[in-house]
């Protein structure tokens, strides 16, 4: 029984993944495919190898499923890109065709390094759905530990295929930061991706520069989502709409993130309909907090008075419907009280919902991009600490900035 939980390579045969669903943004259908939990910890001991190998050989503009990087990165590394009255104007919007289920798996064998065998477990275990077992031919299945990482693998080689395009050479090195002449600046999360450049004509060849690199990895861009936008006229990347008002650069949450969340919320006030109010700003509160942290960054004030009226007026259809025999004035004085100098805060006697709009706009400064979170791990674990700082006004300690 105990050598049967080992961990090991030696016989190891992958069983078939269990496919389930989950509802995108757009309306449409996400397929998940979910390994055995023995499967899942043998993918997560190889990722573990992988990881720092990915982090020491990928693009350093790549933010997506990396420790120590976030969508925050690629939103602060935009807007130092995008700010200057000088920079880029010109946007490509990259959307690759069903990424991770369409990598070929020749390239993956040929390029992930790790013991091919167990490699080929992983890839050809096959998913389980309506009791009918499908083949994997190719592609590496979302749900699955490792699939982000052999995806990230894929991908990196991007950056150094436009710069080695479109940067000039210096000493037979790529001199990126002084000679970038077209303005092209790279940023990809997971297998989304944004490049800049200084002309339309130059963006049209950018895309076939990305088609040129995605065709050996079995890739393709959707041409349908695939866009050439000026920057004048704006952008979304990762739930913000990036775009210049005169020349100056405002990054704010995107209308479909804002109908996203409010949606959201609405769905829950709608089936608490005989709910207890303290259950009701019990599940509110997550949301509204996890939202607006996410938008901390962005130019997000005045969205967040707009979302807290937006469900204020919502919580006031809530109460008249649960009182439709009582006025609004009883129902005011039932759910919305005075607490310090404000007046219908909707709160119990122990639970405040929360408001958007108590959020603090806090700049956020990504860790260096040469940075290293394996083999740089003094510097990132004092970055850590002064941004922790510096995002909750707290004074950074003269130890950490020495």
């Amino acid at each position: 029984m105990r050598a049967a939980l080992q961990l090991t390579n030696k016989g190891y045969h992958a069983k078939p993944l269990s496919r389930k669903y989950i509802l995108k943004k757009n309306g449409k259908l996400r397929p998940l495919s979910i390994p055995t939990l023995y499967d899942r910890a043998m993918q997560t001991l190889h990722a573990l190898a992988l990881g720092p190998i990915e982090s020491a050989t990928g693009d350093k503009t790549s933010f997506g499923f990396k420790p120590f990087r976030s969508s925050k990165d690629a939103h602060a590394y935009l807007h130092s890109t995008l700010s200057n009255p000088k920079s880029a104007d010109w946007i490509v919007e990259g959307d690759i065709k069903a990424c991770f289920d369409e990598i070929s798996h020749d390239w993956i064998r040929e390029n992930i390094p790790m013991n091919k065998r167990v490699l080929d477990e992983f890839l050809n275990a096959g998913y389980i759905e309506n009791y009918h077992l499908f083949p994997t031919n190719k592609g590496t299945l979302q749900g699955g530990t490792i699939s982000p990482i052999i995806a990230n693998i894929a991908l990196n080689g991007m950056e150094y295929a436009l710069a080695s395009k479109y940067y000039a050479w210096h000493n037979g090195t790529i001199d990126k930061h002084h000679r970038n002449r077209f303005k092209v600046n790279f940023v990809r999360y997971a297998d989304d991706f944004v490049i800049t450049t200084n002309s339309q004509e130059i963006a049209y060849e950018i895309i076939e520069v990305v088609k040129a690199f995605l065709e050996p990895r079995g890739l393709k861009l959707s041409e349908e989502k695939t866009l050439v936008t000026n920057i004048s006229e704006g952008f979304d990347f990762l739930g913000w709409n990036f775009r210049k008002y005169n020349g100056k650069l405002l990054i704010k949450p995107s209308k479909d993130s804002q109908k996203s969340v409010i949606d959201k919320i609405s769905e829950v006030i709608h089936k608490a309909k005989a709910w207890e109010q303290g259950r009701l700003i019990q599940t509110l509160n997550p949301i509204i907090r996890g939202w607006a942290q996410y938008h901390d960054t962005a130019v997000s004030s005045a969205v967040f008075s707009k979302l807290d009226d937006v469900i204020y007026n919502m919580l006031v259809s809530w109460a008249k419907r649960r009182h439709s025999n009582k006025g609004v004035f009883w129902a005011f004085t039932k759910y919305w009280h005075k607490v310090g100098d404000r007046n219908y805060v909707f709160c119990t006697d122990s639970q405040t919902l929360e408001r958007f709009s108590n959020t603090k706009i806090v700049r956020h400064r990504h860790a260096k991009l040469d940075k290293n979170p394996y083999t740089d791990k003094e510097y990132i674990e004092r970055w850590k600490v002064i941004e922790y700082h510096r995002k909750n006004r707290i004074r950074i300690p003269t130890s950490v900035l020495n």
